[in-house]
Parts: structure tokens; sequence; C-alpha cells
């Protein structure tokens, strides 16, 4: 009784704190020393925003029911603390991969357990839709995907999980650089505990793209002229020949 009392507790003063707050996309706030991420609506200030992007509460109301779903299929998703109709507050869950690599804090064995998540996420019949490492946590023991996107899906077919592991992928060389040794191991775990069917679909993307690296290279050779070697584009590329290996 006096656990859930303190529960009770700490969410009631996290949705006071996370209502007092001024309007910004994403703030971070400490309750009681513990630390939480409120996020908010977007509130668009042009018509060609809003037809861009269209209506950004139905966008946030989307992604609130998207995180509760998937927690409750028993995926590792950001945990939700405390709601409003148009805020949410959610636990902290460590430090981005993206920002773990760029600190040089990352390690072949941590993207052997990003592998498996996205594994583990797929085996629940989810996709996450755009699993970018600046969108996927760890705090040292759990790997936590956030910001669920437009493409995310609750009854996602292989067509669909073979997308998020290619943007992952695709993430970790733009990351760190076409020459990462960090997408190999991740790849490997995703195999090694990860459907065949959708392995072979993402051989089969990996296949379909190829217009796309035609296409990129020009952009990539001006960016290596420039001494910029992290980019999206040499990305493309590297992707695709390390699923195409095999």
């Amino acid at each position: 009784m006096q656990v859930a009392e303190e529960g009770a507790d700490i969410t009631a003063q996290v949705l006071a704190k996370m209502r007092a707050l001024p309007d910004k996309r994403l703030t971070r706030i400490t309750v009681q020393g513990a630390p939480y991420f409120v996020k908010m609506a977007e509130h668009h200030d042009s018509l060609r925003l809003r037809l861009f992007k269209g209506d950004p509460q139905v966008a946030f109301d989307r992604e609130v029911e998207l995180l509760q779903t998937f927690a409750q299929r028993g995926a590792s998703v950001a945990r939700i603390i405390a709601q409003d109709s148009s805020r949410v507050a959610l636990q902290d869950h460590g430090t981005p991969v993206q920002a773990l690599i760029y600190d040089h804090q990352a390690d072949p064995v941590l993207m052997r357990r990003l592998g498996a998540a996205l594994a583990d996420l797929h085996a629940l019949g989810l996709a996450h839709g755009r699993p970018s490492l600046r969108d996927i946590c760890w705090d040292g023991e759990n790997v936590t995907f956030l910001d669920l996107e437009a493409g995310a899906k609750l009854n996602a077919q292989p067509q669909d999980q073979a997308r998020d592991l290619y943007l992952m992928l695709h993430s970790v060389f733009t990351t760190d650089g076409p020459e990462s040794v960090f997408a190999a191991p991740a790849l490997d775990s995703y195999r090694a505990y990860g459907s065949a069917q959708v392995w072979t679909a993402t051989q089969a993307l990996a296949r379909r793209l190829w217009w796309i690296d035609l296409v990129s290279r020009p952009v990539v050779w001006i960016h290596r002229l420039r001494h910029k070697m992290r980019s999206e584009f040499a990305a493309i590329k590297a992707a695709r020949q390390l699923i195409l290996r095999g």
C-alpha cells in the first residue's frame, strides 16, 4: 500500500510540474531527484507546416496511444508517468545511442543488445517506423525505443519490419561513418534472434534501393571533397552493402 501511495504521489508531483511549464516541444524536469521528460504537442505557426505535417494534436494523441499499446504488448518503449490532453511526462531511460557513439562510449556489446532489442520488438508483431539512434536509449542495462513515428505499426508485416532494420543500420552508418564497425554486430544479433522472413524482406528492400544509391553518389563525392565523412547519403550505400553481403 505504501509503495502505491508513493507512486501516486510522484505522479501527482510530475503532473503538477508538467502543467506549470511554458509551451515547449521537449523539456527535462526533476521530481524528487529523478529526471523526466515532458513532451508536448507541436504548434505549427504556418499553414504550410500544418499542411505538410498534419494536425499536431492528432499526431500527439496517436503517439501517446501507440506508446500505451506498445507497452501493453510488452515492448521496451518510453514509460508514461503522467499525461493530460496536450502533454505527457516520460521516464528518463538513459542516453541516446547516437550520443554514446559520438562520445566514444559505445561498443560492439551494446550494438548486439540493440539488434536483439529490435528483434524482440518485431517478435511482438510491432514496427517502430523510424528507429534512429537518437531515438533509442541505453541506461546500462536496457534498450528503450522512443518517438514512435507515423510509420509505427501495431500489426506489422515483414516489409514494415524490414524497413525498421534497414533504417536502424542506416542510422548507425550516418552516425559513425560508412566504415563503422558497429553496424555488423547489430545486424548479426538481429539475425540471431529475429525472423528469417524479415531478413529476406530486408535483402529484397536493399536490392530495390539500388537507384537511391546511384542518385546519392554525386552528393557523396561533394561531401568527400569537403572532408565530410559522416553523411546520410554515404550511409545509403554502406547499409545496402552490409545487408546484401548477408
